[in-house]
C-alpha cells in the first residue's frame, strides 16, 4: 500500500518535484510537497516513515522500475524462447508511464546502447 502511494502521488506531482528551479518552483515548496506526500504514507498507519526514507523508497523504486524497462526492451528484440520476464509492479508501471519518455529511461538519442 505504502509503495502504490508513494509512486502514485510523486507521479501526480512529478512535474514540481523533477522541475528545475523558476519563480514558481521553489525549494520551499517542494521539500512541502515532500512532507505532504510523507504525512500521506503516515496517514495510512503502517509504519511511521521519515521524508527521507520516503524519498529513497522512491528512488529505490524508480531504480528499479528503469531496470525492468529496459531489460523488457531488450528482451523484446530478441528471438526464441526463453522465461518470460517478471511481472511488473503497479508502483513500477505509474513510475514507467509517467517516465518512460524521459532521457534517464530511455536515453540519448545518438548515445551507445
Amino acid at each position: 500500500m505504502e509503495v502504490n502511494l508513494i509512486s502514485r502521488r510523486v507521479v501526480e506531482e512529478l512535474g514540481l518535484l523533477r522541475e528545475k528551479f523558476c519563480p514558481d518552483t521553489t525549494a520551499d515548496a517542494i521539500n512541502k510537497m515532500w512532507a505532504k506526500i510523507t504525512d500521506e504514507v503516515n496517514d495510512l498507519g503502517v509504519s511511521y516513515k521519515k521524508l527521507s526514507t520516503v524519498k529513497t523508497k522512491f528512488r529505490n523504486l524508480t531504480r528499479d522500475a528503469k531496470e525492468k524497462f529496459t531489460y523488457e526492451r531488450k528482451e523484446r528484440n530478441k528471438t526464441g524462447g526463453g522465461p518470460a520476464p517478471k511481472p511488473i509492479s503497479m508502483a513500477e508501471e505509474n513510475i514507467i508511464n509517467s517516465m518512460k519518455d524521459t532521457f534517464s529511461f530511455k536515453g540519448i538519442n545518438g548515445g551507445i546502447v
